[in-house]
């Protein structure tokens, strides 16, 4: 049971007026993190069934930051028979990160360089839509409204965050305080990192407070379920995967439309 209420405080990277530098290196601290990691290795199965039962062939990862977990998990889908496009989005893109990533995965990648808004994706970018690491930053009726275009424009959806609201993710977003140690082995190297990391202090700062914030604003999975309670054309499954040697478990919400389910039964 999570003790600790959801509180809608603001992370600095969100702001508009978050200078670039500093955006950009958070972003990119915490594609490090989710590479290095590799958090998101349990999802790789249920984002694959997803696909499978939806029948999209084209991913759209909305606030894609510094590139998310897809370095990795691109390669897993296609082991597991699931090769789907992939559209990179941000509303403030980290342009060089994830235009490295493209680079990295090959012609399947492509990276949308206008800014998009997830609760407003335009009907051009069609396909299954994905948020890692990223839906707990919408207030409840910003996520509902997210969910809602969703089902107007989208063939399904999956959301997935590593954050937690509770007291063992708080304690694991302690280990933020090492990031000076981490940005100068960041690539490329970037004079202006140095300069926000360790002439003005403001890259650790912003890093720890976004983390700590980022569990605060996580949604539970009954929370998850009460945004979509009345979304009756679709399927809808919200729970949390388990990880080996990691207390935290991946929160996910899954869904997609009736239609899909039962082309696919058809078949």
């Amino acid at each position: 049971m999570t003790l600790i209420p959801r509180l809608q405080l603001i992370e600095v990277h969100d702001q508009p007026w978050c200078p670039r530098g500093v955006r950009d290196a958070v972003t990119d601290l915490l594609q490090a993190v989710l590479t290095l990691v590799h958090h998101y290795g349990v999802a790789a199965p249920v984002l694959s069934s997803a696909l499978r039962r939806s029948g999209a062939t084209t991913v759209v990862d909305l606030g894609s930051g510094g590139g998310g977990p897809w370095l990795r998990l691109l390669p897993e889908l296609a082991a597991t028979g699931v090769a789907p496009d992939l559209v990179l989005t941000d509303k403030y893109p980290n342009a060089d990160a994830l235009n490295r990533l493209r680079a990295s995965l090959g012609n399947r990648v492509r990276v949308e360089a206008a800014p998009i808004d997830a609760a407003a994706v335009p009907t051009r970018l069609g396909g299954f839509r994905t948020l890692f690491t990223t839906f707990h930053h919408f207030s409840p009726p910003a996520a509902a409204a997210v969910l809602r275009d969703a089902q107007r424009g989208a063939e399904g959806i999956a959301v997935f965050e590593v954050t937690h609201r509770s007291l063992a993710a708080l304690a694991l977003m302690l280990g933020f305080v090492l990031t000076p140690l981490a940005v100068p082995f960041l690539r490329p190297f970037r004079w202006d990192r140095l300069l926000w990391t360790f002439v003005v202090p403001v890259v650790p700062l912003v890093a720890l407070w976004d983390a700590i914030v980022s569990c605060l604003r996580t949604y539970t999975p009954d929370e998850l379920r009460a945004l979509v309670r009345d979304a009756d054309d679709w399927d809808w499954e919200a729970r949390e995967l388990p990880r080996r040697w990691w207390p935290v478990p991946v929160t996910c919400l899954i869904g997609y439309p009736k239609s899909a389910k039962e082309r696919t039964m058809g078949r």
